[in-house]
């Protein structure tokens, strides 16, 4: 059923953009479709999708799609979510404000300088006089006003002051004006909510406690006096004690910051605060609202720079428990809020009257909240910055890492209300220890931390290693590979020491990724060479988007690798060069000079002479790299880096440079021929240059002669000619080698207007094919070259001299298989698309079961091959093993085979069986199975018995070799997979030599080749995720919704299989480990090593938790 034109589809694209928060700027992916906001994995703020940055559209989202499958369908754990204290916004969170505090309480910054310096070295006092910001207020900016932990509380606040709330917008042109934000709940919470009143952050809440405490010290004798008919006398030593930063309420005492606080608050900050509460709350007799007025202070001193009043600030209650306030600031860029008349309490503690000496009140009697002189973010910044530099000196810790830890370490184990001082000083000791990893992948913090109770006697680590070992010895090692963990013995205690030198972590906790870095105490990553960098990059060829770390630097793109080899004095020496050519900043390309001195002065300091080597090496340098397209760019291939792949094309001919200038190490300009030395090697050099190209010719002559072109095999179905061999002449004529699908060769010549007709009337001259039974295909990997389209068909085909193109020949098909082979001449009709479709559907399927294979194995932490014989079925009709060969090179009884993502395993067919099976050279072969590996085991033993006890040496049987199947075969003859022979002497020998072709997963696949029934069409394949693909017409015709849609129904069905089929094996996993619990005492000598303080090596794990 077709679609109703105008109905809108859903899209179905990925889109990236960048955070748009400056200090972050994290990348971020999401479907096309979405309508809600977009939570940043960096920061942990949410995001419109229209305030994203660079929004663009993801053409290659096979990284995407592969973290979804990965995440969603195996159940892959992530980083956990960024909790209200460590949302960033200008790269800062609540919990690192908290950590900076105490610092900014007796630290200043110089405006000059930008550095910290202690309050008391610059005439300020010793702690920091919070007056100073009396006339400061803080004012949202609208885009963070939903931001979770910095904007709008979330706690149910806005339904308690909803009526509240109502009344002030009400009074202000009916504009939402004021509204309560968000503050954690720690026990500090009122000088939270008074720190982001002034600042916006709760940077001040430290100093805030100090200067409330100095306060009341003080003036105590007039706080006695004003309210001794309301405050007990004995009640003043706990009010003050409140005060203190580190006050913690005795167990079962209800103590806090209250009324009495509020108003000592006023009165250091020498401007009123007022409390608000729910309109009920207000009304009703108790003091849950006041208007605390700094009545102890002199009214001059309540004003700002310019005279006037310093504004009030406003808090409230979050909830009718009254447990917990929050600051009710105003909105950036809106009109100053007003609180109305009606709406402002009553003075707390003092006279009534005293509200119009402190607070300026309108013609109706209301009064402007907060103000507009707002605490600059550049400033901000820069005061942090300073005080960050001062934290690292007294901890040697940065907060930011000490914030990860609080967010990673501790909140993942449940542990709640830790200190932040007990945190940094966890945090210290982990870093110092070399015990905390950073995930390059998910980016969260791990920890290898082991339970002290393991490592004593009666612990689970020190009675494995007593009960593998007997006693433990002080100068061995002992290792615990489960456990990432080696540890010594120390005799004199009676305890396993951990060496987290030796140590290392393998794994990520939260994604199971294996990138995992060590960190230092400023943040840093100890970066391996080729990890990824946060550093995004601008003019990088692979593509991901940042910069990759190498010998202690940044680079755009990795290295290309080539080797070389240093001769001098009788000594070789065999070294690979890693080049960059490629950078944005042209002084980190390698030069040619510097690298060659280092290579020189590494394995031959000192030596005299040695300028001939240093020419050598620089000549063999620039013939590496002098001769390079720019398009080309081979990098070496770093496990986790993000490498792209070899753009296929042809080659761009580029003309070797005539001179080439090198950078010195003393700056000076050499040209390449300075670097001789002498004048036989000037000779030498020059006369190499002028042979050059008729050695090369000569040379390849020779090869020609010594590996002369096969002729094809006299057959009747062969009627190839002999392969040319006359050089092309100039006038334009491009001469292509042919290959068919049943192994016969041929060599075409090409006049300069060739048409695809022409090339296909050629092809069916020459090979004597029926017109309509043939398939061209031209590149690497072999695609299909389609023909024109109608209006092209005078074109010249697109070819050019050299080019290889294969030619798949179209088997006739009849009811009787084997009779089709012999005797029927009745060639079946096919249909074009069907088929096309056929085998579209089959690679489809057989490329989404591959690439779930290889999820599940490493879900399971196995390699594939261990995973696959526990899945006998894979190998049998229907399975992904028995369709790829089935699919790639035929089923032949006794062919040989490799298989994708099973290297160092040979397989062969066995008809009778209909399965494919293990073929070991000499034992035979074997089904797969679960206890394959021990039935080849005990058949090579028996082998080896059988040889010891055999003493016919002469006899002509000796040079036989019996396999488990009972096929005869030769000792002498070695015998490699995919040369058309086999181990069976029943296998029939191959009529043609051997054809390679390549499966779809990179894996050579050589073979007879069965034809398959790909007609040429005017469509194309186009890869849409991996393992789908869709047609697509060649005039730039969209994608069909129908076929998207009956794909994507075909991948869900698929990924449902998956998670049914990994289910089941996780429950026979399980089945099979707890019948074998019984074994687990007769096991342990294998399950553990001992060595000595050499740095470890991988064996058997000793522990299995």
């Amino acid at each position: 059923m077709s679609l109703i034109p105008g109905t809108k589809q859903k899209d179905r694209r990925i889109l990236c953009g960048m955070c748009p928060e400056p200090q972050c700027q994290a990348k971020l992916f999401f479907p096309a479709h979405t309508s809600i906001s977009i939570e940043c994995t960096e920061c942990g703020q949410r995001h419109e999708q229209k305030n994203l940055a660079n929004v663009e559209e993801v053409t290659d989202p096979d990284v995407v799609l592969h973290n979804l499958l990965r995440n969603a369908l195996l159940g892959v754990p992530g980083p956990p979510k960024k909790g209200t204290e460590l949302v960033k916004v200008m790269g800062l969170s609540n919990y690192h404000c908290k950590l900076l505090s105490p610092i900014l309480t007796r630290y200043g910054m110089d405006k000059q300088s930008g550095t910290a310096k202690l309050l008391k070295d610059m005439n300020q006092g010793d702690i920091f006089d919070c007056s100073l910001l009396g006339d400061r207020a803080f004012l949202i900016e609208q885009e963070h006003v939903s931001t979770v932990g910095y904007g709008r509380d979330r706690s149910g606040s806005l339904i308690y002051l909803h009526d509240t709330l109502e009344e002030i917008k009400k009074a202000n042109s009916n504009r939402e004006c004021l509204i309560p934000v968000h503050v954690d709940g720690d026990g500090h919470c009122l000088v939270h909510a008074v720190s982001r009143s002034l600042v916006g952050r709760e940077l001040f809440w430290h100093a805030l406690r100090e200067n409330l405490k100095l306060n009341f010290k003080q003036n105590l004798d007039r706080y006695k006096a004003l309210f001794q008919d309301f405050i007990d006398a004995a009640e003043w030593e706990d009010i003050i004690n409140e005060c203190d930063p580190l006050f913690i309420p005795p167990e079962g005492v209800p103590l806090g910051l209250r009324n009495i606080h509020i108003f000592g608050l006023a009165n250091v900050l020498h401007r009123p605060i007022i409390l608000l509460d729910s309109l009920s709350g207000m009304r009703s007799s108790g003091d849950y609202s006041a208007t605390f007025l700094p009545g102890l202070v002199p009214e001059e001193q309540c004003r700002g720079k310019d005279g006037t009043l310093n504004k009030p600030i406003c808090i409230a209650w979050s909830s009718s428990g009254r447990n917990h306030y929050l600051p009710i600031v105003g909105i950036k860029g809106t009109a100053l809020p007003r609180l109305p008349s009606a709406l402002l309490p009553k003075a707390w503690g003092i006279p009534q009257e005293l509200i119009r000496r402190y607070v300026s009140l309108d013609s109706s009697g209301s009064c402007v909240i907060g103000g507009d002189r707002s605490l600059q973010d550049k400033y901000l910044l820069r005061l942090v910055g300073a005080m960050e530099d001062v934290f690292m000196d007294k901890h040697g810790i940065h907060p930011s890492l000490v914030a990860d830890v609080h967010q990673y370490i501790y909140r993942r184990t449940g542990v709640i209300g830790v200190q932040p001082e007990e945190v940094t000083e966890a945090a210290k000791k982990s870093v110092q220890e070399g015990r905390l990893h950073r995930c390059l992948v998910c980016n969260a913090l791990s920890e290898l931390h082991m339970p002290a109770e393991w490592l004593i006697p009666g612990g689970k680590l020190y009675n494995l290693a007593k009960s593998t070992h007997g006693s433990l010895r002080c100068d061995k090692n002992y290792s615990f590979p489960l456990n990432s963990l080696v540890c010594s013995y120390n005799p004199e205690k009676d305890v396993l020491v951990p060496d987290y030198k030796l140590s290392s972590l393998t794994t990520c906790t939260w994604c199971h990724g294996t990138s995992v870095r060590r960190v230092h105490g400023d943040g840093t990553v100890v970066y391996l060479d080729g990890d990824r960098t946060d550093t995004s990059s601008q003019g990088g060829k692979c593509g991901c988007g940042f910069k990759h770390f190498w010998e202690g630097k940044e680079y755009d793109n990795l290295p290309e690798a080539f080797p070389i080899t240093l001769e001098w004095g009788g000594r070789v020496v065999r070294e690979t060069v890693y080049w960059f050519q490629y950078e944005t900043d042209p002084s980190l390309n390698s030069n040619v000079y510097d690298v060659t001195m280092r290579l020189v002065t590494k394995h031959f300091p000192g030596e005299f002479g040695s300028e001939i080597l240093v020419q050598k090496v620089v000549n063999t340098i620039l013939h590496h790299t002098a001769k390079r397209s720019p398009d080309e760019y081979n990098p070496v291939n770093i496990e986790g880096a993000h490498v792209q792949n070899r753009v296929d094309g042809a080659e761009a001919v580029t003309q070797p440079p005539t001179k080439i200038i090198l950078m010195g190490q003393k700056g000076k300009t050499l040209h390449k021929e300075e670097l001789v030395m002498s004048r036989t090697e000037r000779v030498l050099q020059h006369s190499i240059s002028e042979q050059a190209a008729l050695s090369q010719r000569r040379s390849t002559d020779r090869v020609r002669q010594q590996n002369p072109r096969p002729s094809p095999p006299s057959s009747a179905s062969s009627s190839a000619p002999p392969t040319p061999t006359k050089v092309p002449p100039s006038s334009g004529e491009k001469k292509i080698r042919v290959t068919t699908s049943d192994g016969r060769q041929a060599m075409l010549t090409l006049q300069p207007h060739t048409t695809y007709s022409d090339l296909q009337n050629s092809i069916i001259q020459v090979f004597n094919l029926p017109p309509g039974q043939l398939c061209i295909r031209h590149g690497f990997p072999p695609r299909e070259l389609p023909p024109p389209h109608t209006e092209d068909q005078n074109q010249q085909v697109g070819l050019q001299h050299g080019d290889r193109i294969s030619v798949e020949v179209l088997k006739e098909s009849s009811p009787d298989a084997h009779l089709s082979q012999t005797q029927s001449h009745a060639p079946e009709t096919h249909d074009p698309r069907l088929s096309r479709a056929s085998s579209r559907e089959l690679q489809d399927n057989i490329d989404l079961e591959m690439s779930s294979l290889c999820l599940l194995a490493a879900l399971l932490g196995e390699d594939v091959w261990s995973y696959a014989k526990k899945l006998p079925h894979l190998f049998q009709q229907g399975g992904v093993f028995y369709n790829i060969v089935k699919k790639d090179m035929g089923l032949l009884d006794g062919k040989h085979c490799t298989l994708p993502h099973l290297s160092g395993k040979t397989f062969v067919f066995n008809a009778a069986e209909d399965r494919l099976e293990l073929c070991v050279d000499s034992a035979g072969h074997f089904q797969v199975g679960p206890d394959v590996e021990d039935l080849v085991q005990e058949a090579l033993s028996q082998l080896r018995t059988d040889a010891a006890s055999r003493s016919h040496e002469g006899s002509p049987a000796h040079s036989l070799r019996l396999g488990s199947g009972g096929a005869v075969r030769r000792k002498e003859q070695s015998v490699t997979a995919f040369q058309g022979k086999g181990h069976s002497l029943g296998s029939a020998p191959p009529e043609h030599p051997p054809i390679r072709r390549q499966h779809s997963s990179g894996v050579d696949l050589s073979g007879s080749v069965r034809g398959e029934s790909l007609p040429l069409s005017g469509e194309e394949l186009v890869r849409v995720a991996p393992g789908m693909l869709t047609l697509r017409e060649g005039h730039g015709v969209g994608l069909e919704p129908s076929v998207i849609e009956a794909q994507r129904q075909r991948l869900q069905e698929m990924v449902s299989s998956i998670q049914a089929s990994m289910d089941k094996h996780l429950r026979q996993h399980s089945a099979a480990r707890h019948d074998g619990k019984e074994e687990e005492t007769t096991d342990k000598q294998e399950e553990m090593e001992s060595h000595g303080p050499e740095p470890p090596s991988t064996f058997e794990p000793m522990d299995q938790s």
